[in-house]
Formats: C-alpha cells, sequence, structure tokens
C-alpha cells in the first residue's frame, strides 16, 4: 500500500468507528508503527509497505481493525522492541480523521525498533531518515544508550546487545 492507500484504509477505520461507537472525547487512539508509519510520515523513499501494524489500540477499536486483514494487531508483542518513555514523543497523523486519534512513535523511536529487526526494508527505511536529516541523533542516542529507555523496556539482554550493534552499524553507514 502506498501512502493514499494507508489513509485511506486509516479514514475507512475512522469511519466505522464513528458509526460504531460515535465520536468520543477523548478521542481512542492507535498508535501505527513499522513500514506504514515510516510511509506515512515521508521517513522513507520505499513508496509501498505491504500492512499497517498497530502497536496499541484501544479497547473499542479491536473488533474493527480485526475486520481489515491488512491491519495487523499483532504488533503489540513487539513492545519491548521499543524506548520506554515512547508514549512522551508521539506525533499525531494529520490525516483527516474524525472519530480517532492516530499517531506513530516519534522517528528516533520507530528507528530503534527497527533496529532490533535490522532487515532489509528496515535498512532502507532508516537510512532513508537519515539521509533527509529527519533524525534528532542526540536524541536517538539517548533512546539506544540510556539506561531508562530501550534498555529498559528489553526483555532479554541479547536482544538489546543485538539492537545496539545494530545500532553502532546504522552509525558508521551514515557518518555518526
Amino acid at each position: 500500500m502506498d501512502k493514499f492507500e494507508l489513509q485511506k484504509t486509516l479514514l475507512e477505520i475512522d469511519e466505522e468507528a464513528a458509526l460504531t461507537i460515535g465520536i468520543q472525547e477523548p478521542r481512542p487512539v492507535v498508535i501505527v508503527i513499522g513500514g506504514a508509519a515510516f510511509v506515512l510520515r515521508d521517513l522513507t523513499k520505499r513508496p509501498k509497505t505491504h500492512d499497517v501494524d498497530i502497536l496499541h489500540a484501544d479497547d473499542a477499536l479491536r473488533e474493527i481493525l480485526a475486520s481489515y486483514p491488512v491491519v495487523n494487531s499483532a504488533a503489540a508483542a513487539y513492545t519491548d522492541q521499543i524506548p520506554y518513555n515512547f508514549e512522551d514523543r508521539l506525533e499525531i497523523l494529520d490525516i483527516g480523521a474524525r472519530a480517532i486519534t492516530f499517531a506513530t512513535p516519534s522517528a528516533e523511536d520507530l528507528v530503534v525498533m527497527k533496529l532490533y529487526a535490522e532487515r532489509p526494508n528496515d535498512v532502507t527505511d532508516i537510512d532513508d531518515a537519515a539521509s533527509q536529516g529527519r533524525l534528532d541523533w542526540e536524541l536517538l542516542a539517548t533512546l539506544v544508550l540510556d539506561d531508562n529507555e530501550a534498555k529498559a523496556s528489553a526483555l532479554a539482554p541479547r536482544r538489546y546487545r543485538e539492537m545496539v550493534g545494530a545500532y553502532e552499524r546504522f552509525c558508521k553507514r551514515n557518518g555518526r
């Protein structure tokens, strides 16, 4: 799905939520991660992604999200791969939604998640974000290395060390 198709899918979900649960204040929140977050925020040159990974969705939305085959609501299993205080840095997606607040973690939090996976598309996404000057390198270093961030949320010390190694390779590729 390209950016237009991603936005269209999210707005369809929003419309269904408006009809099913109504317009509420505060609005329920859906946190989009992965390739969809990179495409929606123009952080990558990659034009498409194959699904919409959801890190978090309010309970009222679970049934609606489950009815969309392109939505992966099981991405919450990756919460150990995102810095501890990511909620403080959420970025709202301004796509015209009325019933749902769609958000993504910060670019730096998304990079940390991609560093854990380090698949070819992940490397492309994070290198694209870096080449566009879209990263706060100081914040990224804090999120990766500070004991109270990615390390605090990591379930396995080995996985954390692997992510730090990926971070070091990322920095080297990008002249940092």
